[in-house]
C-alpha cells in the first residue's frame, strides 16, 4: 500500500522547525566568534518583518500595543545583556560569549508560544467547526515577538559596535 506524500510533510515541516530552533538556542551558548556581518544580516532579519508586522498592525490597536510592549520589553533586556556578555581578543580572533540564560529564556518562550498557536490551527482544522484560529493575529504571540526582536536588534546591534572598536591587546 503506498503511502500519500502529504503523510511526510509534518514530519519533515517538524524536523525543519526543531533544526532552525537547535541552531537558535546554540547561537547563545558558549562562546561565539564576532562576524559583523552575520550580526549585520541578523538585525536585517529582524527589522524587517518587525516593520511589516508595525505596518499591518497599526490598523489593530491591541496587536500594536502588543508589538510595540514587546520591542519596549526587549530594548532593555537586550542593553542588560549587553552588559552581562564577555567580549575577548585572542590571537584566533575576536570572540564573544553572551548570557545564556537570557537567550536561552528568550528563544523558549517564542517556541513554546508557537507550538501552542500551532496546536490550536491543527486542533480548529481537524474539528467539524469551521472557525480556525487567525495566524498572527494575537496579542500575546506578537508581544513575545516583539521581546525577541527588540532584544535581537539592539542586542547584536551592540555586539556590531563593539566589533568596530579599535582592537585591543590579546588576552593572555
Amino acid at each position: 500500500m503506498a503511502v500519500p506524500p502529504t503523510n511526510f510533510v509534518p514530519p519533515v515541516i517538524g524536523s525543519l522547525i526543531a533544526w532552525q530552533v537547535y541552531r537558535r538556542i546554540r547561537r547563545h551558548i558558549g562562546r561565539q566568534p564576532l562576524r559583523p556581518r552575520r550580526m549585520i544580516a541578523r538585525i536585517i532579519l529582524f527589522v524587517l518583518p518587525s516593520l511589516l508586522i508595525a505596518v499591518i498592525s497599526a490598523f489593530r490597536p491591541s496587536l500594536l500595543i502588543g508589538f510595540g510592549g514587546g520591542l519596549l520589553l526587549g530594548v532593555p533586556l537586550a542593553l542588560f545583556g549587553l552588559r552581562l556578555t564577555r567580549f575577548e581578543n585572542t590571537p584566533e580572533g575576536q570572540f564573544y560569549t553572551p548570557n545564556t540564560y537570557i537567550g536561552v529564556a528568550l528563544s523558549l518562550l517564542l517556541v513554546a508560544r508557537l507550538a501552542y498557536r500551532i496546536s490550536l490551527f491543527y486542533a480548529a482544522t481537524h474539528a467539524l467547526e469551521t472557525m480556525q484560529p487567525a495566524f498572527m493575529q494575537s496579542s500575546l504571540t506578537l508581544l513575545l515577538f516583539g521581546i525577541l526582536a527588540g532584544y535581537n536588534i539592539t542586542y547584536c546591534s551592540g555586539v556590531y559596535l563593539r566589533s568596530r572598536e579599535p582592537q585591543l591587546v590579546p588576552n593572555q
